[in-house]
């Protein structure tokens, strides 16, 4: 593995773990028991990650999986306003706060890959923008399923 890609994965985990803390805050300022549930799944989702970068740095290769274009966001982040701190918010605040964190983590990954000279660092770049917009389109259809209700 390349120092660069050691780095990396090592400024991923630290942004993992940051995220992890921060809902853990979040859950911590709130009785509502269905934003709980919901930290709960978005600090269990950034458990996920941090084990994946884990496991890359102990064996020590990454291999990129080949990633479908598809329907990528619905631009909740741009489109409403709101979601801007954690504490005193309902779910509503709370899913549109973790939807700009994951377009937030998206936009990180695709500038740094810019900055890398291995054909190997740039891939897990792109693997990790790719993921954190996988996420953010989950709770984006979540906030439209809750929020955006048909009559």
């Amino acid at each position: 593995m390349s120092e660069e890609l050691k780095e990396l994965i090592e400024a991923a985990i630290y942004k993992e773990v940051a995220s992890q803390s921060l809902y853990q805050f979040a859950m911590q300022k709130t009785d509502d028991t269905s934003v709980i549930q919901l930290l709960e799944t978005l600090i269990q989702n950034e458990e996920g990650h941090l084990k994946i970068l884990k496991d890359l740095l102990v064996k020590g290769k990454f291999k990129p999986k080949a990633i479908t274009p598809r329907l990528q966001t619905l631009k909740l982040d741009t489109y409403i306003k709101g979601g801007t701190q954690l504490e005193g918010s309902g779910l509503q605040d709370i899913l549109l706060y973790a939807i700009k964190e994951e377009q937030s983590a998206a936009e990180f990954y695709s500038h740094l890959m810019s900055t890398f000279i291995s054909q190997e660092a740039k891939d897990m770049c792109r693997f990790l923008a790719a993921e954190e917009l996988e996420h953010k389109l989950k709770l984006e259809l979540i906030y439209d399923d809750l929020f955006f209700i048909e009559n």
